[in-house]
Protein backbone atom coordinates (compact mmCIF):
# COMPACT_ATOMS: atom_id res chain seq x y z
CA UNK A 1 0.00 0.00 0.00
CA UNK A 2 2.50 2.57 0.84
CA UNK A 3 4.35 1.40 -2.21
CA UNK A 4 1.55 2.17 -4.60
CA UNK A 5 0.80 5.48 -2.59
CA UNK A 6 4.51 6.53 -3.18
CA UNK A 7 4.60 5.50 -6.84
CA UNK A 8 0.74 7.01 -7.44
CA UNK A 9 2.83 10.58 -5.83
CA UNK A 10 5.73 10.24 -8.11
CA UNK A 11 3.61 9.90 -11.22
CA UNK A 12 1.63 12.84 -9.96
CA UNK A 13 4.44 14.98 -9.46
CA UNK A 14 5.77 13.86 -13.04
CA UNK A 15 2.55 14.80 -14.83
CA UNK A 16 2.35 18.18 -12.88
CA UNK A 17 6.28 18.72 -13.93
CA UNK A 18 5.54 18.02 -17.75
CA UNK A 19 2.44 20.22 -17.69
CA UNK A 20 4.19 22.77 -16.25
CA UNK A 21 6.95 22.71 -18.91
CA UNK A 22 3.85 23.00 -21.34
CA UNK A 23 2.28 25.65 -19.68
CA UNK A 24 5.43 28.06 -20.99
CA UNK A 25 6.73 26.19 -24.12
CA UNK A 26 3.01 26.22 -25.89
CA UNK A 27 2.89 29.68 -27.00
CA UNK A 28 6.73 29.12 -27.87
CA UNK A 29 6.02 26.39 -29.99
CA UNK A 30 2.44 27.42 -31.68
CA UNK A 31 4.01 31.45 -32.26
CA UNK A 32 7.70 30.28 -33.43
CA UNK A 33 8.42 31.09 -36.90
CA UNK A 34 8.48 28.13 -39.48
CA UNK A 35 7.17 25.80 -36.94
CA UNK A 36 4.23 28.03 -35.81
CA UNK A 37 3.15 28.40 -39.01
CA UNK A 38 -0.87 27.54 -39.96
CA UNK A 39 -0.02 25.47 -42.91
CA UNK A 40 2.17 23.36 -40.64
CA UNK A 41 -0.33 20.66 -39.40
CA UNK A 42 -1.43 20.77 -35.54
CA UNK A 43 -1.02 17.15 -34.58
CA UNK A 44 2.88 17.86 -35.94
CA UNK A 45 3.37 21.13 -33.76
CA UNK A 46 1.65 19.24 -30.68
CA UNK A 47 3.61 15.71 -30.90
CA UNK A 48 6.85 18.79 -31.34
CA UNK A 49 5.31 20.28 -28.25
CA UNK A 50 4.88 16.74 -26.16
CA UNK A 51 8.12 15.21 -27.05
CA UNK A 52 10.88 18.16 -25.99
CA UNK A 53 8.44 19.01 -22.75
CA UNK A 54 8.69 15.10 -21.89
CA UNK A 55 12.62 15.11 -23.13
CA UNK A 56 12.77 18.56 -20.57
CA UNK A 57 11.68 17.02 -17.63
CA UNK A 58 13.35 13.69 -18.11
CA UNK A 59 16.49 16.01 -18.20
CA UNK A 60 16.31 17.53 -14.79
CA UNK A 61 17.22 20.64 -16.19
CA UNK A 62 13.89 21.88 -13.99
CA UNK A 63 13.07 22.33 -10.63
CA UNK A 64 9.80 23.00 -9.75
CA UNK A 65 8.27 24.90 -7.02
CA UNK A 66 6.91 23.50 -4.01
CA UNK A 67 2.86 23.21 -4.69
CA UNK A 68 0.74 23.02 -1.14
CA UNK A 69 -2.62 22.99 -2.96
CA UNK A 70 -4.13 23.05 -5.76
CA UNK A 71 -4.65 26.26 -6.76
CA UNK A 72 -1.13 27.16 -6.15
CA UNK A 73 -0.94 24.60 -8.80
CA UNK A 74 -3.26 26.78 -11.48
CA UNK A 75 -1.78 29.61 -10.61
CA UNK A 76 2.00 28.69 -11.44
CA UNK A 77 0.60 27.58 -14.84
CA UNK A 78 -0.96 30.60 -15.19
CA UNK A 79 2.31 32.58 -14.96
CA UNK A 80 4.24 30.07 -16.99
CA UNK A 81 1.89 30.69 -19.55
CA UNK A 82 1.97 34.18 -19.18
CA UNK A 83 6.25 34.04 -19.98
CA UNK A 84 5.47 31.67 -22.87
CA UNK A 85 3.18 34.35 -24.35
CA UNK A 86 5.67 36.98 -23.74
CA UNK A 87 8.50 34.92 -25.55
CA UNK A 88 6.11 33.68 -28.21
CA UNK A 89 5.19 37.35 -29.36
CA UNK A 90 8.43 38.29 -29.28
CA UNK A 91 9.45 35.28 -31.79
CA UNK A 92 6.83 35.96 -33.73
CA UNK A 93 7.62 39.85 -34.05
CA UNK A 94 10.59 38.81 -36.18
CA UNK A 95 7.69 37.08 -39.19
CA UNK A 96 5.09 40.01 -38.37
CA UNK A 97 7.77 42.43 -39.09
CA UNK A 98 8.29 40.84 -42.79
CA UNK A 99 4.38 40.53 -43.24
CA UNK A 100 4.15 44.36 -42.18
CA UNK A 101 6.99 45.39 -44.98
CA UNK A 102 5.06 43.12 -48.08
CA UNK A 103 1.76 44.41 -47.02
CA UNK A 104 3.08 48.18 -47.51
CA UNK A 105 5.00 46.86 -50.65
CA UNK A 106 1.57 45.56 -51.83
CA UNK A 107 0.00 48.93 -51.23
CA UNK A 108 2.23 51.34 -53.41
CA UNK A 109 3.20 49.31 -56.61
CA UNK A 110 -0.55 47.91 -56.75
CA UNK A 111 0.06 44.12 -55.81
CA UNK A 112 -2.86 45.11 -52.95
CA UNK A 113 -5.53 43.13 -54.77
CA UNK A 114 -3.34 39.39 -55.20
CA UNK A 115 -4.03 37.63 -52.17
CA UNK A 116 -2.06 34.47 -51.52
CA UNK A 117 -2.47 31.68 -49.26
CA UNK A 118 -3.58 32.10 -45.56
CA UNK A 119 -0.23 31.84 -43.63
CA UNK A 120 -1.15 33.72 -40.53
CA UNK A 121 -4.53 34.04 -40.02
CA UNK A 122 -6.22 35.38 -42.61
CA UNK A 123 -5.37 35.85 -46.52
CA UNK A 124 -2.40 38.29 -46.68
CA UNK A 125 -1.20 40.10 -50.14
CA UNK A 126 1.08 38.27 -51.79
CA UNK A 127 4.01 40.16 -51.09
CA UNK A 128 3.73 39.82 -47.83
CA UNK A 129 3.36 36.01 -48.57
CA UNK A 130 6.75 36.16 -50.02
CA UNK A 131 8.33 37.86 -47.94
CA UNK A 132 6.91 35.58 -44.33
CA UNK A 133 7.44 32.44 -46.39
CA UNK A 134 11.37 33.91 -47.24
CA UNK A 135 12.04 34.53 -43.88
CA UNK A 136 10.89 31.50 -42.25
CA UNK A 137 12.72 29.45 -44.70
CA UNK A 138 15.57 31.03 -44.13
CA UNK A 139 15.04 31.18 -40.48
CA UNK A 140 14.72 27.04 -40.64
CA UNK A 141 18.04 26.75 -42.89
CA UNK A 142 19.91 28.74 -40.57
CA UNK A 143 19.14 26.31 -37.71
CA UNK A 144 17.04 29.06 -35.87
CA UNK A 145 14.43 26.45 -33.91
CA UNK A 146 17.65 24.59 -32.76
CA UNK A 147 18.71 27.89 -31.14
CA UNK A 148 15.66 28.74 -29.50
CA UNK A 149 14.81 25.24 -27.79
CA UNK A 150 18.23 25.35 -26.60
CA UNK A 151 17.70 29.44 -25.60
CA UNK A 152 14.52 28.17 -23.65
CA UNK A 153 16.04 25.20 -21.50
CA UNK A 154 18.98 28.14 -20.46
CA UNK A 155 15.73 30.76 -19.20
CA UNK A 156 15.22 28.62 -16.72
CA UNK A 157 17.68 29.52 -14.61
CA UNK A 158 17.09 33.39 -15.64
CA UNK A 159 13.18 33.09 -15.14
CA UNK A 160 12.60 30.59 -12.70
CA UNK A 161 9.15 28.65 -12.84
CA UNK A 162 6.21 30.65 -10.94
CA UNK A 163 8.80 33.96 -11.17
CA UNK A 164 6.61 36.49 -13.63
CA UNK A 165 8.89 39.43 -12.08
CA UNK A 166 11.39 38.10 -15.02
CA UNK A 167 9.81 39.46 -17.85
CA UNK A 168 9.75 43.13 -18.55
CA UNK A 169 5.96 44.44 -20.61
CA UNK A 170 7.79 47.87 -21.52
CA UNK A 171 10.62 45.90 -23.45
CA UNK A 172 7.60 43.78 -25.35
CA UNK A 173 5.72 47.19 -26.40
CA UNK A 174 9.17 49.03 -27.09
CA UNK A 175 10.07 45.73 -29.55
CA UNK A 176 6.48 45.92 -31.32
CA UNK A 177 6.91 49.43 -31.94
CA UNK A 178 10.44 48.70 -32.67
CA UNK A 179 9.53 46.51 -35.32
CA UNK A 180 7.05 48.51 -36.69
CA UNK A 181 8.60 51.28 -37.70
CA UNK A 182 11.90 48.95 -38.87
CA UNK A 183 9.27 47.16 -41.28
CA UNK A 184 8.16 50.13 -42.65
CA UNK A 185 11.77 50.97 -43.38
CA UNK A 186 12.36 48.00 -45.28
CA UNK A 187 9.37 49.05 -47.55
CA UNK A 188 10.56 52.48 -47.66
CA UNK A 189 12.71 52.10 -51.00
CA UNK A 190 9.26 51.28 -52.62
CA UNK A 191 7.48 53.97 -50.85
CA UNK A 192 10.02 56.40 -52.61
CA UNK A 193 9.17 55.24 -55.80
CA UNK A 194 5.51 55.30 -55.80
CA UNK A 195 6.18 59.18 -54.89
CA UNK A 196 8.48 59.74 -57.31
CA UNK A 197 5.79 57.72 -59.84
CA UNK A 198 2.88 59.86 -58.94
CA UNK A 199 5.19 62.87 -59.02
CA UNK A 200 5.69 62.58 -62.43
CA UNK A 201 2.25 61.42 -63.69
CA UNK A 202 0.98 64.95 -62.31
CA UNK A 203 3.83 66.87 -64.17
CA UNK A 204 2.51 64.67 -67.19
CA UNK A 205 -1.02 65.45 -66.29
CA UNK A 206 -0.87 69.03 -66.41
CA UNK A 207 0.92 69.32 -69.26
CA UNK A 208 -1.24 66.99 -71.44
CA UNK A 209 -4.71 67.14 -69.95
CA UNK A 210 -6.03 64.98 -72.67
CA UNK A 211 -4.12 61.63 -71.90
CA UNK A 212 -5.14 58.86 -70.29
CA UNK A 213 -1.76 58.59 -67.88
CA UNK A 214 -3.06 56.07 -65.97
CA UNK A 215 -3.16 53.56 -68.61
CA UNK A 216 0.58 53.98 -69.37
CA UNK A 217 1.46 54.43 -65.79
CA UNK A 218 -0.18 51.77 -64.01
CA UNK A 219 1.83 48.85 -66.05
CA UNK A 220 4.92 50.99 -65.17
CA UNK A 221 4.82 51.11 -61.64
CA UNK A 222 3.72 47.34 -61.27
CA UNK A 223 6.45 46.76 -63.54
CA UNK A 224 8.94 48.62 -61.59
CA UNK A 225 7.79 47.49 -58.42
CA UNK A 226 8.48 43.44 -59.38
CA UNK A 227 11.74 44.45 -60.75
CA UNK A 228 13.07 46.54 -57.60
CA UNK A 229 11.72 43.43 -55.77
CA UNK A 230 13.57 41.45 -57.16
CA UNK A 231 17.08 42.85 -56.97
CA UNK A 232 16.18 44.44 -53.30
CA UNK A 233 14.50 41.28 -51.81
CA UNK A 234 17.82 39.29 -50.88
CA UNK A 235 19.17 42.76 -49.56
CA UNK A 236 16.06 42.98 -47.09
CA UNK A 237 16.25 39.61 -46.04
CA UNK A 238 19.64 39.92 -44.47
CA UNK A 239 19.23 43.29 -43.10
CA UNK A 240 16.43 41.90 -41.10
CA UNK A 241 18.13 38.99 -40.21
CA UNK A 242 20.93 41.19 -38.51
CA UNK A 243 17.77 43.58 -36.77
CA UNK A 244 15.83 40.92 -35.09
CA UNK A 245 18.07 39.37 -32.70
CA UNK A 246 17.88 42.71 -31.10
CA UNK A 247 14.29 43.08 -31.20
CA UNK A 248 13.31 39.05 -29.70
CA UNK A 249 16.00 40.05 -27.08
CA UNK A 250 16.04 36.92 -25.34
CA UNK A 251 17.80 34.59 -27.88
Amino acid sequence: MTQSMLLTAELSGWIALIMIIMARLSFVVFLMPGIGEQTVPVRARIGLLIAFATALAAANVITPPVMDSLPGFFLILGVEATVGLFLGVLLRLSIWILSITGTLIAQVVGFSQMLGIALETEAQAITANIMAMAGAALLLTMDYHVSVFVRFTQLYSEIPVGMISGIDPMFLARSAFGGFAFGVLLAWPFVAVNLLYNICLGFINRALPSLMVAFVGAPFIVGAGMLLLAVSVSTILMVWMDRIPSLIGWL
